[in-house]
């Protein structure tokens, strides 16, 4: 795939209290409620790691009890030799330590601190996911403002035109050189334009509202600062650590430690257990201690383990189907920003020719209406053309921008 040459985006602020595109991406990755939650999720999966990690060691637990019998017992086992002079109460209460680790799990506990470090890398790059589109739908947003902006700057510069030319009919009608009719239809045309403006104003409110969500605020007291755009380096197309096809890899990764976890039930436990503590009772006190060493191992459960391993299995071959399909996926969508980006590149030169031409015509036109061999219509629909000539352009020159911005999310990219 061939490297491209794309217009980079280059902040040149108006004031200092205006909100640049970065600055705004900047504020959104700060205060995102998703991307909170995300940090809060990889600081807990960093914690699981730990956790199952410290499992290994086993664990200390302090013992104690009071027992009421009906008869008298001793405070420990009776053992060789037997004396007449063995403590017994009928009130005893104890009180010591114990210790339990597993020794051999099947290497069970081995696949789980495995697995716990690929969830934690699988949350590290849907963060970068979530990152990377949050991203884009701010600077996209930010794009459509500013697009929005420009357009009604020249709905305006219209609107302007057509109230000069009204006065100017008004001072013909009176003369008796234009027909009251062209005055109906330039009022006609002024309402359907203040029509026009006042639907953008609701959807430039709407954006802010919207942009105003992703940086986590109740809304946007900043300037939205102007962008130029800029020849810059190239931006090339290859996407390199995508982390969506990270993901899909990361969950093969589990489903192949998963499938190694189940198995391990085949194989016996192992673990040692130790006790020390006291036994107190008749005003007197026992030391006792213990060390042991237990196995189990399950022989049959009417295969149940078998199911168990063979529905893992099955999400194995789905997570490596799976890795195809998001590479293809990425692949699709690559090719679809590159193409965006062409077809925006075009749409710009056709654009700049179509307002060169407008504008000419829209010359002509007030020559000949002035002259008396024009039309009001043919003004009218001249200046009409020259004015969506015109926003055509300003959409073209932003929807450029956005495709730019759209590859950078594609590739998984937020900077």
């Amino acid at each position: 795939m061939k490297t491209i040459t794309a217009i980079a985006i280059l902040l040149i602020p108006l004031n200092s209290y205006g909100l640049t595109i970065e600055k705004a991406v900047e504020l959104a990755l700060k205060n995102n409620p998703d991307i909170k939650s995300l940090n809060s999720k990889l600081r807990t999966s960093k914690l699981t790691v730990k956790e199952k990690k410290r499992n290994r060691f086993g664990k200390f637990i302090l013992n104690g009890g009071y027992t009421h019998y009906n008869i008298p017992r001793t405070l420990s086992p009776i053992v060789p030799p037997i004396t007449p002079s063995v403590v017994t109460d009928k009130d005893i209460s104890n009180l010591g330590v114990s210790y339990t680790v597993t020794l051999f799990s099947g290497f069970s506990q081995r696949e789980e601190v495995k697995i716990a470090r690929i969830d934690n890398k699988l949350t590290g790059q849907y963060t970068s996911l979530t990152k990377a589109q949050i991203a884009y739908n701010v600077r996209s947003i930010f794009l459509k403002i500013l697009s929005m902006k420009e357009n009604r700057e020249a709905v305006l510069s219209y609107m302007k035109a057509l109230k000069t030319l009204k006065k100017d009919i008004d001072t013909g009608i009176q003369v008796g050189k234009r027909p009251e009719i062209d005055q109906l239809k330039v009022e006609a045309e002024i309402e359907k334009t203040k029509s026009e403006l006042q639907t953008i104003n609701g959807n430039l409110k709407i954006l802010k509202s919207t942009l105003a969500f992703l940086l986590g605020k109740e809304k946007l007291d900043e300037n939205i600062e102007k962008i130029e755009p800029q020849n810059n380096n190239p931006i090339s197309p290859e996407s390199n650590n995508n982390p969506r096809i990270e993901i899909a890899k990361l969950n093969l990764k589990k489903s192949e430690k998963t499938v190694k976890k189940i198995k391990s039930t085949y194989l016996p436990s192992i673990k040692l257990s130790g006790y020390y503590g006291n036994n107190f009772g008749g005003g007197e006190r026992e030391t006792l201690w213990q060390v042991g060493v237990s196995f189990n191992w399950l022989l049959f459960d009417f295969g149940s383990r078998k199911l168990k391993v063979e529905k893992a299995e099955e999400g194995l071959i789905i997570s490596r189907l799976n890795i195809e399909k998001t590479k293809l996926s990425v692949a699709k969508d690559l090719k679809e920003a590159l193409t965006n980006i062409e077809t925006a590149k075009e749409t710009i030169k056709s654009a700049e020719k179509e307002k060169q031409l407008t504008e000419k015509v829209k010359k002509i036109e007030k020559v000949r209406y002035s002259t008396g061999t024009g039309t009001i219509y043919d003004l009218l629909t001249a200046e009409a053309k020259a004015v969506t000539a015109q926003t055509k352009l300003i959409t073209a020159k932003y929807s450029l921008l956005d495709s730019i911005y759209y590859l950078k999310y594609v590739k998984g990219e937020v900077k």
